[in-house]
């Protein structure tokens, strides 16, 4: 049987029921494996933020150095600190329990290596509720270890948008048809009730967890706004998913959100040319990257890839057959 994508309980209940007297504004959801280098800087940049009523939830994923302890010290001096421990599960699980321990009006999904502007949660938070969102977008830049900027990636959608309310579906098909379209959980304030009306959860044991659940982010949401502000800064640092020699398993990650957006276009006809937009926009690249792989895990691709190949380029194809 296949994993669900959906999983977890459904809150009957919106956004009225989320601003009971006492929450949190915003729930920072961090998981946390083996940072310990870069941990307390981000943990600094979450302290910090102008948002004050925070609670700053922290997944400790069976991390064997001394992350775990870092983030104690740091709960002894701030109380919005809360540590979940948790074995090795993988990201998509780690994020997912920080989505059940929540209790803001709002959710931000942070990376434990990264750092956020300091006024990014309170100004996501005043425009949510203001203009009534269920999730906002902003952009992000990347650093290197040594604090440099990597001028080779950009992290850029928001410039030139008109500041309005958009229906979630109008938005994605805006962003997929001006190259604009970023997948990055974290380049997204999310109003919690969402999640929990919709039952979307990060899709579990999958590496690039996000290329499935920030489509199905737009689709579930009526009303998304953005702000032309680089919040995020992405830190670019060997090691990572993202600067990691493409994998067998990197394959795997992306069919799997292939498979289910698939699935989503059978069982939603009226989102068919959509997502046929967003196919278009993500297999191509994802061939490409492919041809670095070994020969037999190219006919692995070749196996999985045929009912997508319609999306790839020519030129591309070649590149995947044939260099190395």
């Amino acid at each position: 049987m296949e994993k669900k994508l959906t999983e977890g309980p459904v809150d009957p209940f919106g956004m009225e029921n989320e601003m009971e007297k006492g929450k949190p504004k915003v729930s920072v959801v961090i998981p946390v494996y083996n940072t310990e280098k870069y941990l307390e800087a981000t943990l600094q940049s979450i302290r910090n933020q102008t948002c004050c009523e925070i609670e700053i939830i922290v997944i400790d994923d069976g991390s064997t150095d001394c992350s775990a302890e870092i983030v104690r010290r740091a709960a002894d001096e701030d109380g919005r600190i809360v540590l979940v421990s948790q074995p090795n599960r993988g990201l998509s699980l780690a994020r997912n329990a920080g989505i059940a321990r929540a209790s803001g009006e709002f959710v931000y999904f942070m990376d434990s290596d990264d750092l956020l502007e300091k006024d990014a949660l309170e100004t996501c938070y005043r425009k949510c509720t203001e203009q009534r969102l269920d999730f906002v977008i902003f952009d992000a830049e990347a650093f290197s270890d040594e604090g440099a900027d990597i001028p080779g990636i950009r992290y850029e959608r928001t410039q030139g948008m008109r500041d309005r309310v958009y229906d979630g579906r109008e938005l994605l098909a805006l962003l997929l048809r001006e190259g604009r379209y970023l997948p990055s959980a974290c380049l997204s304030f999310v109003r919690l009730g969402l999640l929990r009306e919709s039952g979307l959860r990060f899709y579990p044991d999958m590496l690039h967890e996000d290329e499935l659940y920030t489509p199905m982010l737009y689709l579930y949401a009526a009303r998304v706004g953005c702000i032309e502000r680089a919040f995020f800064k992405r830190r670019v640092r060997e090691g990572s998913i993202m600067t990691n020699r493409i994998s067998r398993r990197n394959m795997e990650g992306y069919f799997t959100a292939f498979r289910e957006m698939r699935f989503w276009k059978r069982s939603h006809p009226g989102d068919k040319r959509l997502v046929g937009l967003w196919f278009s926009y993500i297999v191509d690249p994802v061939i490409w990257k492919a041809h670095a792989l070994p020969l037999r895990d190219k006919w692995r691709v070749v196996r999985a890839g045929f009912p997508y190949f319609g999306y790839v380029k020519v030129r591309t194809l070649f590149v995947f057959l044939f260099k190395r």
